[in-house]
């Protein structure tokens, strides 16, 4: 992105019907709080505006990323193009059993929002970081349910722009996945298909799961969630780490946690460099004792593509 260049893209993202910043550090973006500055940072208002943007950026060749709540990134020191944030988009409304949230509704809005229309089926889901978007892209689970068991459709912006809707039935939904990742489709909206209930009873539910959540996972430090994907159904990743002996090895600021060995915590002045040095030491260890590949869970972007 020539810098000469810089002050035209800034004018026409703003008129594309955005809020566009310079030099955003991305650590306020992140759950793991990593990251430098990005070049350009744009947050667009509406679906209509994201489509603009992203075809300015397609045409002009820049290197973008797309973003939700960060809860699956690791950023770089620093970012020589453009981030695309759907934070703005975050309108949720209900019509009967049916709420349908825009991609950058956060997952803790969704949930309070059900728990006040006595809504129930997500419960599994409190206390979740990050975005609708990025939990419909993976198709994000905990504790016995995955969000797109609850998804009636979702709406995508394919490669021209166009918005796609799709039925719960041609998601694609598996394990950490949907169509929207092999499509390159960017998740702007989902309507959920819930059930009434009693609210005392689903926040008994919230509670539940939130201090489940508490008492194993390592919510006491910024983290980007599970680090690696579950390779097989009776294989689980933590276990194997903390019997390798892996449980609190650190470099720099990031560690291997200590309440639960699947995640990387950031101990205090954590870089990307930290991060991907004790993922790559647990893969190679884990590797040669078990014959086993890990593949990572969360997003490694590189400075510039």
């Amino acid at each position: 992105m020539a810098e000469r260049n810089l002050t035209d893209y800034f004018a026409s993202l703003y008129l594309s019907g955005a809020d566009v910043r310079l030099e955003e550090p991305l650590e306020w973006h992140t759950t793991i709080r990593i990251g430098g500055p990005a070049r350009v940072f744009v947050s667009p208002y509406s679906v209509e505006s994201l489509s603009e943007a992203l075809y300015l950026l397609k045409s002009e060749e820049l290197p973008y990323k797309i973003i939700g709540g960060g809860s699956n990134v690791i950023c770089p020191d620093r970012y020589e193009g453009v981030i695309v944030s759907t934070r703005n988009l975050n309108l949720l409304r209900s019509d009967g059993v049916k709420v349908f949230a825009q991609a950058g509704t956060s997952i803790n809005s969704l949930i309070w929002h059900c728990l006040a229309e006595g809504l129930t089926g997500i419960e599994f889901l409190t206390g979740l970081p990050g975005s609708v978007g990025g939990a419909i892209l993976m198709n994000a689970g905990a504790f016995g349910g995955e969000i797109g068991d609850r998804v009636n459709r979702v709406s995508y912006l394919d490669g021209r722009g166009k918005v796609i809707d799709v039925d719960s039935k041609n998601a694609g939904f598996s394990y950490r996945n949907s169509i929207f990742k092999s499509v390159g489709g960017i998740v702007v909206s989902a309507e959920f298909l819930l059930e009434k209930g009693d609210r005392s009873e689903i926040k008994r539910k919230m509670k539940e799961i939130l201090e489940k959540r508490i008492s194993k996972q390592p919510l006491e430090y910024p983290s980007a969630g599970s680090v690696f994907v579950r390779p097989k159904p009776d294989f689980y990743v933590g276990s194997t780490i903390e019997r390798l002996g892996l449980k609190s090895l650190r470099v720099g600021g990031a560690e291997v946690s200590q309440k639960h060995a699947g995640f990387i915590v950031n101990r205090g002045g954590a870089c990307q460099k930290d991060v991907l040095t004790l993922v790559e030491t647990i893969r190679k260890r884990v590797e040669e004792a078990t014959g086993v590949i890990l593949s990572t869970e969360i997003e490694i972007w590189k400075e510039v593509e």
